[in-house]
C-alpha cells in the first residue's frame, strides 16, 4: 500500500518539475497568468483551511489529522489537485509543446488514480467521510 502511494507522489511531483523545468515559470497571456495565479491562490486557500501540519503529501490518512468539511473543502474534496492542475495549464497552454502537454495528461491520470486510492484510505479513517463523499464534488464542481 505505501508502495503504490508514493508511487503516485513521485509520478505527481516528477510531472510537475517536468512541466517546471521546460518553459518559463509565469505565464504571459492573460488567460494564463489567470489559471497559474488562480491555481496558486486557490492552493494557499485549501492548505490554509487544511492547516499544515493537517494534510499528508501522500495519500495516506495522516493519524491524529481531523477531516476539514468547511471552507473550499465544503464543495471539493481534492481542492489542492484541482488547484495544480489549473496552474500548469496556464504554463502549458502559454508555451505549448507536446512533450508538456503529455506531462501535464500523465499529472491528471495521476491525480486521478490518487484520489481515488486516497479515498479509499479515508472512508475507514473518518467515520463521516462517506456522509461528506455524498455533500461535495471530487475534483470539479457539478462535475466532477
Amino acid at each position: 500500500m505505501k508502495l503504490k502511494a508514493y508511487t503516485f507522489v513521485f509520478l505527481q511531483f516528477a510531472s510537475l518539475f517536468a512541466i517546471l523545468l521546460t518553459g518559463p515559470l509565469l505565464a504571459y497571456s492573460f488567460h494564463g497568468i489567470l489559471l497559474e495565479l488562480g491555481g496558486i491562490f486557490f492552493g494557499a486557500l485549501a492548505i490554509l483551511t487544511m492547516r499544515i501540519g493537517n494534510f499528508n503529501v501522500a495519500p495516506i490518512a495522516k493519524q491524529g489529522g481531523v477531516l476539514i468539511t468547511k471552507g473550499v473543502y465544503k464543495y471539493l474534496r481534492h481542492p489542492m489537485y484541482l488547484a495544480q492542475l489549473l496552474a500548469v495549464a496556464g504554463l502549458v497552454a502559454d508555451y505549448f509543446s507536446w512533450f508538456r502537454l503529455a506531462v501535464l495528461l500523465l499529472l491528471t491520470i495521476t491525480l486521478l488514480f490518487k484520489l481515488r486510492f486516497e479515498e479509499k484510505q479515508l472512508i475507514p479513517h473518518y467515520a463521516g467521510y462517506e456522509a461528506y463523499m455524498k455533500k461535495s464534488w471530487r475534483l470539479i464542481p457539478y462535475i466532477y
